[in-house]
């Protein structure tokens, strides 16, 4: 089995009503807010390093998860490898490029990687993938 240096990057929720998800998260729970814009709100699920997003880019209720990785070919090679089919790359938020695929549930998944025109914080954290994640594995 071959790893692929991957890193839960967020969670996106679909939402109608991104002020009331917003009380919801924020008010009901307690997470922190990290963003409040008109059409998305970004709580902190109290996780290091991940976003949980509440948007209108999406329909509610569907979900998309993404993950982060400094090799998005090495990631399509491995896919292909696999046979898993996945559509991009393309041209993604926050001038990443990504490719998206379903899991066995339909959940969709996207895995992005950071281009130059991507802020550098995002460029950052995704320098610092490798190391983490094979520690994480035991490798």
């Amino acid at each position: 089995m071959t790893f692929m240096l991957l890193v839960l990057h967020e969670i996106e929720l679909g939402s109608g009503n991104p002020d009331a998800s917003k009380e919801f998260y924020h008010k009901s729970l307690g997470l922190p807010l990290a963003v409040d814009q008109d059409q998305l709100k970004v709580v902190r699920p109290n996780v290091d390093g991940l976003d949980f997003n509440l948007s209108t880019h999406l329909s509610a209720p569907r979900v998309i998860i993404s993950f982060l990785t400094r090799d998005l070919e090495g990631v399509m090679d491995e896919l292909k490898r696999q046979g898993r089919p996945f559509s991009g790359p393309r041209p993604s938020h926050l001038g990443m490029t990504s490719v998206q695929l379903e899991d066995p549930d339909g959940y969709t998944v996207k895995i992005n990687m950071p281009t130059e025109g991507s802020p550098q914080w995002l460029k950052d954290k995704a320098a610092r993938i490798g190391t983490a994640a094979l520690v994480a594995s035991g490798h």
